[in-house]
């Protein structure tokens, strides 16, 4: 899974929790602070109530002056209910009506609250208190109906519900916006690291977050420093055979001067160890300074191969066909090496003529190289691509220029593919992508 798959996932999980536990919390303070106000408020009505009763002072009987009470207790089921409840008495609101309201008696200074359902689907909050009243004790039960109250609180919580969804989505939009800007900078890290490889300029890592600098530069030390390896291991082959040439040169000519029964057979193997020094010291011609990382730009490499190749076969024409502006992605030293194994195998066969084609066709690069020599029968060609195999001995080689251009096409991920060409001779095609790997 991607970091910003996990990112995303475990800031909606986070959200959804902490946004839902605010929700409850939200909802249920609300209900608790509408109770108490509303309880309060009940308090408030039950103290005038009390106030109102009195005894009558001709018959000596309890009564509430309904002078003193508001008008809301007179409409039936108007939502507003009390019931007083003592010895020998029971006084209830007119607009309970009919409908049954259980009082239990409570001691004096006793209070309880409760929410129950009331009459038509109304649902009450009941406040009781136990008082005393000129020696008398009574509890007062008052009701209230808050469903309106609570439709009303629910409506609200939808739309904090609603508020919260959005914030949410909105959260994990600007989430994925934070982290696809951020992001951008490990794609200019890596853009950055492949001019490292492919350019021999200095790259620029004063904007790469300071987050990610650290990486960065020890990737760029590491390039860096592979690149000096690399580069020293390539001059150092082509200096060692250079200075193998001499006592080689040496050995040759005191085996000659010998006579020694075997000395055919080590004349072979000497001859097969000089070629190979010519090979190295060839590539290094065709190479130049070793240069790994550099990319490789047509108009600048293609010519210099061309002239150390008219050197070595001077009765071979070689023609070439490539676009001037063309950069090619691949290492410059690699590409040299297949171009050049290619073109050296071609002129090695051909009668007069050798052609060199690049193109670029869509997201490739096509390299074409034929010569106008006999071919090869179609049995013969699977074998070029093995490793030391030499279909024709009378050509100096150890069978290796084939092979080694396969390695180069296949790390780049490209492919190799001998045929015969239509006017005879070998085409080598070699199919290379355009875009950095």
């Amino acid at each position: 899974m991607s970091i910003r798959a996990q990112l995303s996932r475990s800031l909606f999980f986070a959200l959804c929790f902490t946004m839902g536990a605010l929700l409850l919390v939200i909802h249920w303070g609300v209900g608790q602070l509408t109770h108490g106000y509303i309880q309060s408020r009940l308090q408030h009505d039950a103290e005038s109530i009390i106030s109102a009763l009195d005894k009558d002072p001709q018959d000596g009987q309890w009564k509430l002056n309904s002078d003193r009470l508001g008008r809301v207790y007179e409409r039936a089921f108007s939502g507003h209910y009390f019931v007083i409840k003592g010895e020998n008495l029971n006084i209830r609101s007119r607009s309970l009506w009919d409908y049954p309201l259980e009082v239990v008696s409570l001691h004096k200074g006793v209070t309880t609250s409760e929410l129950m359902p009331g009459a038509n689907d109304e649902h009450w909050l009941v406040w009781s208190q136990g008082f005393s009243k000129k020696s008398s004790t009574f509890t007062i039960t008052i009701a209230e109906d808050i469903a309106p109250i609570e439709a009303l609180t629910w409506h609200y919580s939808l739309w904090a519900i609603g508020v919260v969804l959005s914030g949410t989505v909105l959260l994990l939009l600007l989430q994925q916006w934070i982290i696809k800007k951020n992001f951008r900078y490990l794609d200019a890290v890596r853009t950055k690291i492949q001019s490292l490889r492919y350019s021999r300029e200095k790259t620029d890592l004063n904007k790469v977050p300071e987050e990610l600098m650290p990486l960065a530069e020890d990737i760029e030390q590491l390039l860096v420093q592979l690149q000096k390896r690399v580069s020293r291991s390539r001059n150092s082959l082509g200096n060692l055979a250079h200075e193998l040439k001499r006592p080689l040169q040496r050995v040759q000519q005191l085996l000659e001067e010998a006579s020694n029964p075997h000395s055919e057979e080590t004349q072979r193997l000497l001859g097969d160890i000089q070629w190979l020094i010519q090979r190295e010291l060839k590539r290094a011609r065709i190479v130049g300074v070793s240069s790994p990382g550099r990319q490789t730009h047509l108009a600048e490499d293609i010519p210099p191969l061309l002239d150390v190749l008219t050197k070595l076969f001077p009765d071979v024409v070689i023609t070439s066909d490539y676009p001037a502006e063309l950069v090619l992605y691949q290492d410059r030293d690699d590409m040299l090496e297949l171009l050049g194994n290619l073109l050296d195998n071609a002129c090695k066969f051909a009668v007069h003529n050798v052609s060199l084609q690049i193109r670029q066709e869509d997201k490739n690069i096509v390299i074409s190289v034929t010569d106008d020599g006999t071919g090869l029968p179609a049995e013969s060609i699977a074998r070029l691509m093995q490793r030391g195999e030499r279909l024709d001995e009378s050509k100096q080689g150890a069978g290796l220029g084939l092979s080694i251009c396969q390695d180069i096409v296949e790390n780049y991920q490209g492919s190799l593919l001998i045929t015969n060409g239509k006017a005879g001779g070998l085409r080598a095609t070699v199919v290379l992508p355009s875009d950095p790997i």
